[in-house]
């Protein structure tokens, strides 16, 4: 049962993105869901109930934490809300760079990217894995156009090929394989 975490620190709480995150999760049916970019926990205890709704699968949510010079993860509030929502058996936390992961190689049904995405970011995503199913955090007009994206003259994902799950601020979308 879909338990919304409202005190946890996210982008997505406002317009409740989790809700859309978790009948996702739950429709697909994926076995194993990687996740980069954890911050607080929020998707990935969306994800985590969803699997645990589901009767299996798991979650490996990686970020940089401390390593990322904007806003970051905090490992310990991050596992102290996994605890709280009892998913410590199907998530797991591991360190690790986006990076890598674009470079190939990761086994996965689903993966959800949320790392302060571009769309130069979605479509290194889509040409490493062009056969996966891919939901990440944007896609909507209002989002390529956020402060720092037109600050820096930073690619739009509004015009990658995928379908907006939820258009709402800051939006996720899917493109499923």
């Amino acid at each position: 049962m879909y338990k919304e975490p409202k005190h946890i620190v996210s982008s997505y709480t406002p317009n409740n993105i989790g809700k859309t995150i978790y009948d996702t999760v739950r429709k697909l049916k994926p076995k194993k869901v990687i996740e980069f970019g954890a911050l607080y926990g929020y998707s990935a205890i969306c994800i985590g109930q969803a699997l645990r709704d589901n009767g299996f699968g798991e979650l490996i949510t990686y970020d940089i934490f401390e390593k990322y010079k904007y806003k970051h993860s905090d490992r310990n509030i991050l596992l102290n809300n996994l605890n709280f929502y009892k998913l410590t058996d199907i998530v797991n936390v591991e360190f690790g760079d986006f990076y890598n992961f674009i470079k190939g190689g990761f086994e996965f049904d689903m993966a959800h990217i949320d790392i302060s995405n571009t769309g130069e970011i979605i479509e290194n995503v889509i040409n490493a894995y062009p056969n996966k199913t891919i939901l990440f955090e944007g896609g909507s007009k209002e989002r390529d156009n956020i402060e720092w994206m037109v600050k820096y003259k930073l690619k739009p994902i509004s015009p990658i090929q995928k379908e907006i799950l939820n258009s709402n601020f800051p939006s996720i979308s899917l493109i499923k394989k």
